[in-house]
């Protein structure tokens, strides 16, 4: 398609505006057909008003939770006669987690991690994949669940490396208040990275962010995300009123401590959250 005047905006301008990843728009081109963007003289592309009209159109329906691969016939029909009901993905890797298919589930989440955006994988396929692994106990269940945390990590190490290579928004310090496990760290890392955040984590819990905040300051770190797996305690508590008081370092938090805190922390209601 040659370069109209009305096509104006690059990809990585789209990716900012829309929260989709060049990834993921590239993918829904090239893979589905859901986008068309123009193309300069040296063949980079540029999206119109009406692409972004249809990447919004897009979200809609996968925040219904339909599948990629359906939403084509959908964009020139209306939502009221439509059964949007599908949990396909989620089942398929299931399956690939009950039969120990490895490879397949690999294959799979690599597909997926580029052609959907981040939240709605965690929406629509790491919780119920966790919420079904969580109702089986025994020897079996333990190993599918490692195999599943396995091969979620290395997938998640493997988007952050890919996008540590892009120019981003700010850099970012991930920060646990409690021990978590690298399969969180991972899954928040890479929600972070989606928003556009060069993400440096730190492994261990800890409970001092003041030292923290001083050594960002130094190291001119303009974000803090914090996470957390459990109530925190008054000094959890104290320390990331402090954080939430100062203007220098922007603080980025778990859904899951707005949604315990949000009470208790009268600034965390004006803070981001990302829903890990």
């Amino acid at each position: 398609m040659a370069c109209e005047g009305s096509h104006t905006l690059t990809i990585s301008q789209v990716a900012e505006q829309t929260g989709v990843n060049p990834v993921t728009l590239r993918a829904w081109q090239r893979r589905y057909g859901l986008l068309s963007p123009a193309r300069t003289a040296k063949g980079h592309r540029l999206y119109s008003d009406d692409d972004v009209s249809t990447i919004v159109s897009i979200l809609q329906w996968l925040d219904k939770g339909v599948p990629i691969s359906k939403v084509k016939p959908l964009l020139v029909q209306t939502s009221a006669s439509i059964d949007v009901q599908d949990n396909g993905v989620a089942r398929d890797l299931i399956d690939c987690i009950h039969t120990f298919s490895v490879r397949r589930l690999s294959q799979s989440l690599d597909q997926l991690f580029k052609e959907y955006p981040f939240y709605w994988l965690v929406e629509h396929v790491m919780t119920p994949v966790d919420q079904w692994l969580s109702h089986h106990d025994g020897a079996v269940s333990m190993l599918q669940r490692d195999l599943w945390q396995t091969t979620v990590i290395e997938q998640c190490r493997s988007v952050i490396a890919a996008n540590a290579k892009r120019n981003t928004r700010a850099t970012c310090w991930l920060v646990s208040l409690n021990p978590i496990s690298e399969y969180q760290r991972l899954l928040m890392a890479v929600a972070l990275h989606e928003k556009g955040y060069n993400v440096t984590i730190l492994s261990q819990a800890h409970s001092q962010l003041s030292l923290i905040l001083e050594v960002m300051r130094e190291q001119q770190i303009k974000t803090l995300a914090v996470m957390a797996n459990h109530r925190l305690d008054r000094t959890q508590l104290n320390q990331l009123r402090l954080c939430l008081s100062q203007n220098e370092i922007e603080v980025v938090s778990q859904a899951f401590i707005y949604s315990v805190h949000g009470d208790e922390l009268e600034d965390l209601r004006e803070n981001k959250t990302l829903c890990i």
